[in-house]
């Protein structure tokens, strides 16, 4: 006959080999997930504008400058704008070509959202000044940005194309352009008087794209 002690120690026995197995079943049923990790906040950097020193001085040498043309005033540059320039066109072929350079040199890739371009205005004097300034505006004027050097490839821009809207200038790339006042060789005729003539101003407006 079992005592009342062994019997005891066997219930103990049990109530361990017990517990024991609950937590085997509970170990092998269960799975340890860990997720680890950083971050940094790098800001973007938004910066399209002139290129310090880019803007070109026209001459006879280096054919800013053909025939009798000649800078009255020459224009100033900044970041962000190109001041006023004033030149003298005098016979069929004479023209007068800038180039300048727009740069990015930000993180963001930029895209020409707004370009204003408006024809340009003739005003004549003296009795001939109606004829005088349809001459020149309406036949014989010739005026044109366009793209000529810098990052042309990567920005889908081909050599020589015309200055639009949507153009793209990706970060950390820049473009150099062309702006020509011509009036043109095929002119059969010059004004009698002389022809002021406006509308020059070009806006480029450009947005993150």
């Amino acid at each position: 006959m079992i005592s009342k002690k062994i019997v005891g120690m066997l219930a103990v026995v049990c109530m361990v080999a017990t517990a024991m197995g609950g937590l085997v079943v509970y170990a092998a049923m269960s799975a340890t997930l860990n997720i680890e990790g950083a971050a940094d906040f790098v800001p973007e950097s938004w910066s399209v504008k002139f290129k310090g020193s880019s803007l070109s001085k026209p001459t006879l040498a280096n054919g800013g400058l053909t025939g009798g043309a000649s800078v009255q005033t020459a224009p100033t540059l900044s970041d962000t704008a190109i001041g006023d320039f004033r030149v003298r066109l005098t016979l069929p072929g004479d023209s007068v070509t800038y180039t300048f350079t727009v740069e990015n040199t930000g993180s963001l890739d930029a895209r020409l959202s707004t370009f204003i371009s408006s024809d340009p205005t003739c005003v004549g004097t003296g009795a001939t000044a109606t004829a005088d300034a349809n001459l020149v505006c309406s036949n014989n004027l010739v005026y044109t940005l366009r793209y000529v050097g810098g990052n042309l490839p990567q920005n889908s821009i081909a050599h020589g194309q015309t200055v639009a809207q949507n153009d793209l200038l990706r970060a950390g790339t820049e473009l150099q352009l062309e702006l020509k006042l011509e009036y043109s060789q095929l002119a059969t005729a010059n004004p009698v008087n002389t022809v002021t003539i406006g509308g020059l101003g070009r806006t480029l407006i450009y947005s993150v794209n």
